[in-house]
């Protein structure tokens, strides 16, 4: 059973809530970006990140479950994707998310949480058949006084009862993820199998994506 069959019954209403909370965040910007008085040519830039930075952190999604679903050995699947707004990306192996990060120049949903794009359902445990991928925004201020717009995408385990495992896309380091990358590699790192660590005490089968900067 392949973890990228897991988004094909979910991928209609996946669809639906991104193209909701995206229309409702575009919207935001542009009313903040004429609240603070900035140019329409701010303005302008302000969405075009946003709606640049959204669209690759779906296809580095895409990518990532295609690859955990498809390839059947290391090494056998390799991709490339650039950073669309200058920033940095990084590896939170803790929570097993990539954090993509980059400056804006207004004070953008801050104070306000992560923004949900792709599901409604943040648990990190899930259903198999709900998407393991959680894509989220949130804004802050950083030491300096500036502002960034920060993307998350987490990936949990899907909890299946029959029969009983779990299954995890595992991202995996890969070198050093620095602030001064403008593209990440991913490669299919294998699979590996943990007797009883799965959520409801079955194996837990892992699908491992290397992340690089290049």
């Amino acid at each position: 059973m392949k973890l990228g069959i897991m988004k094909a019954n979910r991928k209609a209403q996946s669809e639906a809530i991104t193209l909701v909370l995206v229309t409702g965040i575009i919207i935001a910007l542009v009313g903040s970006a004429y609240m603070w008085g900035k140019p329409m040519i701010d303005k302008r830039s302000i969405v075009t990140q946003f709606a640049s930075a959204t669209k690759f952190m779906e296809d580095l999604n895409a990518k990532i479950v295609n690859m955990a679903g498809t390839c059947s050995f290391e090494g056998a699947c390799e991709e490339t994707l650039s950073l669309p707004v200058p920033g940095g990306i990084t590896l939170d192996e803790a929570t097993n998310s990539l954090i993509y990060t980059f400056p804006v120049t207004q004070p953008l949903i801050l104070g306000g949480g992560e923004v949900l794009f792709n599901t409604a359902d943040n648990n990190t445990v899930a259903r198999y058949g709900e998407t393991p991928g959680v894509i989220s925004l949130r804004g802050e201020r950083d030491g300096s006084g500036n502002y960034n717009l920060i993307f998350r995408l987490r990936y949990r385990e899907l909890d299946s009862q029959e029969p009983w495992k779990g299954y995890k896309i595992q991202l995996v380091r890969s070198g050093q993820i620095t602030t001064g990358a403008s593209k990440i590699l991913l490669s299919y790192a294998g699979p590996q199998t943990q007797q009883g660590a799965a959520y409801n005490n079955g194996d837990l089968v892992l699908s491992r994506i290397k992340v690089q900067p290049v």
